[in-house]
């Protein structure tokens, strides 16, 4: 992998809070997007690190958490098969 295409936690996190200023994303996602990166961020935990195994589930969380926030702004742009087959039907 290239060195400056790395994608490291912070830079994702970066990308998504850069993402809530965009228009054409829905509020609703925005509002989750926020909630999430909150969360990450956040120093407190739901379950304090002190519970047995418990506590250490939502800290397993996290990294799930970052991939679905990825996949809720990845929904809004469409890939680049999908604009050129609508040019496609375009033209007949």
């Amino acid at each position: 992998m290239n060195k400056n295409r790395k994608r490291t936690p912070m830079k994702q996190i970066k990308s998504l809070v850069t993402s809530l200023f965009k228009a054409k994303v829905e509020t609703r996602k925005k509002w989750m997007v926020l909630g999430i990166i909150v969360y990450i961020i956040s120093p407190v935990d739901l379950v304090p690190d002190f519970i047995p195994v418990m506590g250490y589930a939502d800290d397993v969380i996290v990294p799930i958490l970052l991939i679905i926030a990825e996949k809720l702004m990845s929904k809004d742009k469409e890939p680049a098969t999908v604009h050129i087959r609508k040019d496609a039907e375009k033209i007949n």
